[in-house]
Formats: structure tokens, C-alpha cells, sequence
């Protein structure tokens, strides 16, 4: 990535909030077995869910599947709207036909946002009539500050929601759908002889856990919804939820989510680095400009973060760096940002190849 690019990206990053929303981070955990929170920072802040809202997208599709409306097979035809949506996406072409389970591979596996429309308007007809049974489900579900305004979380001041609503939602798909699971924690699919990767990096690493959504939209930061349990001694099984949004990159929020995870799932506690990130990002807001500062700041968190993981978790340090060297996420995010500017349009080929 060049120069200018890196700048834009660091402004924009930097200079992102929209409707009231800011990019401190918001996290709940929840123990499953009691409901109990054991952990929550500003867990009822509204924030953008970002593609977590694949997740209300897939429990309608499986709901309707449960209820004998459509089958796994039942085939949806690809509209112009559904083609014209921004990345993440398949790059489905105008009058495909798409099996609702390789639809629900599209959205848990690649977060794709072509896949979500024709989700929305192959059950209901239109994305506004999607929205609607969302809107409906999320009352029903006790999501008390969400609403929906489209079926994939492509930016809309108007789509917000909590990480209590959001782990809320997740605890829903899991005691509604176990048999139907397994789609949640996919590590990857083939469509037309193509094999795509999960975003969801945790599911490789984190022992445990066993199904997961990311989400990231400019306003948002980058969000996680993971769900793992653990056995202790006596072989009984703890299972937690978890919701992590607002994250500067997706290897600090995954970090930070395994380390609580850790925390709550182990005899012995992993220490917080709370403390060491504050001072190191107070010393380089003295030190660095705004442009410097956030490259910065990420790699002091992730070595603090990686320190503690790798020692808890056995995992090599240098498997999460070469893990997260290139993440779809910041790609798709940079192809995002970059679509609007002329003089950086040049560019793009560029950013896509890491």
C-alpha cells in the first residue's frame, strides 16, 4: 500500500464516528449455563453491528427452514440490486440461482453482501420486507436498542445495536438452531470450484471455540461475536458468549476476545494489559501525529496481547503473525475506503494484492 493510501486510511479510521457513535470498545461476556454476565464495558452503547448482522440474516433463513417455508435446497435468483452491493461479496452475476445453504455458507464464511440480498429477497420478496421480519425477531429475541434497515450491515446511520443485543442474538441461534450449528462455525466453502477462507480467524486458533461472526464497517471498528466452552476437572463443560466491538484491527480484537475468554473459561486468570496499553498510548499521543499514531498503537497492543495469548494458549507467535499478515477484512475495508476518491482509484489494484 502506498503512501497515500495509508494516510487516507489512517484518517479515515481516525475521524469515523456518525450518529452519536464513537469507537471505544464495547464488550459483554456471558456465561451460558446461568445467563450470567461476567463481564460487560459499555455493553448497551448503540454502535453500527456491521456484517454481525449476517448472523439475524441466517437465524431468519433457518428459522423459515425449520418452520417448512424452504429447504437447504431451495434456490433464490440473484437480482441487479443484489449484484451492485459493495464488498465483502461472491461477485454473484444477475439471474444466478443460489441454494439457501451455499447462501448461508456466502454470508457466515465470506460475509457476503450480495449473498444477504438475495437472501432478503428470495424469502420476502424485498430487502424492506426482510427488514421487517428482522426488526420483528429482534423484539421477540429481547434486543431492546436494535434496528435493522438491511440484511448484510453495510453502513446505514440508521442500523444500530449493542453487544448485549448482539450476544443476546447469538445465544438465540445457538438454543434455536444446535442441529444447524455447524454453519456457524465453518472454516471455509467451495463455490464454482472456488474455495473461500473464513474471516473468522479465531475459529483456527482459539481451542474451544466453535462458531464465530466478524463485522467491520468505518463507523464500527471492527466487531466479534464468539461462542467457545471448555471442560474442567470434573468434566463438566462451561460454554461462553462473547461480543467485542469497536477494535482498532482485527488481530487485537480477536487477541483481547481470547484473553477474556481466557479468563473465564481457566482455573488461573490471564492478566489484564489495560493498564500497559493505556500508558503506551498516552506516551505516543505526546510523542507521534495522528497519521503515526495508529500504526503505532496497534503493535504496542498486539505485543502485549500476543505476550500473554501465546504463554495461555500455546500458540506460536509467529503462526498469529503470519495468521493475520494479510486479513480480508482490512483489504475489503481499504477497497471500501478507496472506492469514492479519484486520485486514489488508481490504487486499488494495488491494495488488493498483498
Amino acid at each position: 500500500m502506498n503512501l497515500l493510501c495509508r494516510i487516507l486510511l489512517c484518517f479515515l479510521i481516525c475521524n469515523s464516528a456518525t450518529v452519536g457513535e464513537d469507537r471505544k470498545k464495547t464488550v459483554i461476556v456471558v456465561d451460558a449455563t446461568n445467563k450470567n454476565v461476567l463481564f460487560a464495558e459499555n455493553p448497551d452503547a448503540k454502535k453500527h453491528p456491521a456484517s454481525l448482522t449476517k448472523m439475524m440474516t441466517v437465524y431468519i433463513l433457518l428459522e423459515a427452514i425449520k418452520n417448512k417455508k424452504i429447504t437447504f435446497g431451495t434456490k433464490f435468483k440473484v437480482s441487479k440490486l443484489a449484484s451492485r452491493q459493495m464488498p465483502s461479496k461472491i461477485g454473484l452475476k444477475i439471474g444466478e440461482k443460489i441454494s439457501v445453504l451455499d447462501i448461508i455458507k456466502m454470508l457466515m464464511v465470506k460475509s457476503a453482501n450480495d449473498a444477504a440480498v438475495v437472501a432478503a429477497e428470495g424469502l420476502s420478496g424485498s430487502v424492506s420486507n426482510f427488514c421487517k421480519l428482522m426488526n420483528r425477531k429482534a423484539v421477540q429475541i429481547g434486543m431492546k436498542n436494535t434496528h435493522f434497515e438491511n440484511p448484510s450491515g453495510v453502513p446505514n446511520p440508521k442500523q444500530i445495536s449493542t453487544a448485549r443485543d448482539l450476544v443476546k442474538l447469538g445465544m438465540a441461534a445457538y438454543r434455536d438452531f444446535p442441529q444447524y450449528w455447524y454453519l456457524f462455525s465453518l472454516k471455509s466453502f467451495q463455490y464454482n470450484k472456488t474455495q473461500y477462507d473464513t474471516h473468522c480467524k479465531i475459529l483456527r486458533w482459539y481451542k474451544g471455540a466453535d462458531g464465530a461472526k466478524t463485522g467491520y464497517v468505518n463507523a464500527s471498528g471492527f466487531n466479534l461475536f464468539v461462542t467457545a466452552s471448555k471442560y474442567n476437572k470434573a468434566g463438566r463443560k462451561k460454554r461462553l458468549f462473547v461480543v467485542v466491538m469497536g477494535r482498532d484491527s482485527p488481530k487485537i480484537r480477536d487477541l483481547y476476545t481470547a484473553q477474556l475468554m481466557d479468563k473465564y473459561l481457566k482455573s488461573f486468570t490471564v492478566s489484564s494489559p489495560k493498564t500497559d496499553i493505556k500508558t503506551a498510548r498516552n506516551k505516543l499521543l505526546e510523542q507521534v501525529s495522528k497519521s503515526e499514531m495508529l500504526d503505532q498503537v496497534i503493535h504496542e497492543e498486539e505485543e502485549i496481547l500476543v505476550s500473554d495469548i501465546t504463554k495461555s494458549e500455546n500458540i506460536s507467535k509467529d503462526y498469529l503473525d503470519e495468521l493475520y499478515k494479510v486479513d480480508e477484512e482490512v483489504i475489503e475495508a481499504e477497497e471500501e475506503f478507496l472506492v469514492k476518491p479519484a486520485k486514489v482509484k488508481k490504487d486499488k489494484k494495488q491494495i488488493k494484492s498483498p
